[in-house]
C-alpha cells in the first residue's frame, strides 16, 4: 500500500513538473510572439503569424497552398488561416486562386509584393531569433 501511494505521489509530482514546463514554454511563446510582433509590425507592417504564413508559402510548390494545407502547416484551423490571410490578402500580399477541380476549395498564392516583404522581413526576424538566442545549441 505504502508503495501504491509513494507511486501516486512520484506520479502526481512528475505531472506537476511537467504542467510547469508546460507553462513556462507558453510564457516564453508569448513574450517571443510579443517582441516579434513589436518589432516586425513596427518595420515591415506585420507580425509573426503574418510572417510565419508567408514563410510557408514561399516554401510551397508554384507559391501556393490550399488553405486547408495550409491549415495543417502552420497547426491552425482553416478558419484561423483565413483569419490571418484576410488582411494580407486586402493588403494585395496574397491572392485567392479557385481550385481548377473543386470548386470548395480555394488556393492561397503569394505574389510579388508578399514575396518582396518577406524578403525584407526574414533579416529582422532573425536578428530577433538571435537575440532572444532562439536558434538552439
Amino acid at each position: 500500500m505504502t508503495i501504491a501511494v509513494n507511486l501516486s505521489t512520484k506520479l502526481i509530482a512528475v505531472s506537476a513538473n511537467h504542467l510547469s514546463e508546460l507553462f513556462d514554454l507558453h510564457r516564453a511563446h508569448a513574450i517571443a510572439v510579443r517582441r516579434f510582433d513589436a518589432e516586425l509590425g513596427s518595420v515591415h507592417g506585420i507580425g509573426l503569424a503574418d510572417l510565419q504564413l508567408l514563410h510557408a508559402l514561399d516554401r510551397a510548390p508554384d507559391k501556393k497552398l490550399r488553405r486547408v494545407d495550409l491549415a495543417a502547416a502552420l497547426g491552425l484551423t482553416p478558419s484561423g488561416v483565413t483569419w490571418i490571410l484576410r488582411p494580407l490578402v486586402k493588403r494585395r500580399l496574397v491572392r485567392s486562386e479557385a481550385h481548377e477541380h473543386d470548386a470548395r476549395a480555394s488556393y492561397a498564392v503569394l505574389v510579388d509584393a508578399g514575396r518582396e516583404l518577406l524578403a525584407d522581413a526574414l533579416p529582422t526576424a532573425r536578428r530577433i531569433a538571435a537575440e532572444l538566442d532562439l536558434g538552439g545549441p
